[in-house]
């Protein structure tokens, strides 16, 4: 009974710590609007003309990061143009000092990371061995 009670204990924490990484291109926007806000100084006006630019930034990345037809590389290459569209559309809205900023948060903003996934025929070839090793 020990073993089935810290078992389904340790089975909810496993699964409140899944749910817990995965957020929403809302509350990501959030997010990235207020450490805009912070580290920018950045004015009612600009924070409400962020806003949006940052909002539909996150939906296209989650839109590209849940594509199971390109591979890892593609989904990088997609999201660091989706960042740099977004770069310059809220580079247009500060001031000189405030670029400054940008352009160092640009610089120190941690790289994409996408979890590699094999593309089909990559996926052949591995069963092809696997089912080749078992005979």
């Amino acid at each position: 009974m020990k073993k089935l009670f810290l078992t389904s204990i340790g089975f909810f924490l496993a699964m409140t710590l899944l749910f817990a990484q995965q957020t929403t291109p809302e509350e990501n926007a959030t997010k990235v609007v207020t450490e805009l806000v912070t580290k920018l100084t950045l004015n009612d006006e600009q924070k409400t003309a962020v806003s949006p630019i940052v909002l539909d930034q996150e939906k296209a990345i989650a839109a590209v990061i849940q594509d199971t037809t390109t591979t890892a590389d593609v989904k990088k290459e997609s999201i660091t143009k989706l960042q740099g569209e977004s770069d310059s559309k809220i580079a247009l809205l500060l001031t000189d000092e405030q670029k400054v900023a940008f352009k160092k948060y640009i610089e120190e903003r941690p790289a994409v990371s996408i979890p590699a996934t094999p593309a089909p025929t990559e996926q052949k070839e591995n069963n092809n061995e696997n089912s080749n090793q078992q005979q």
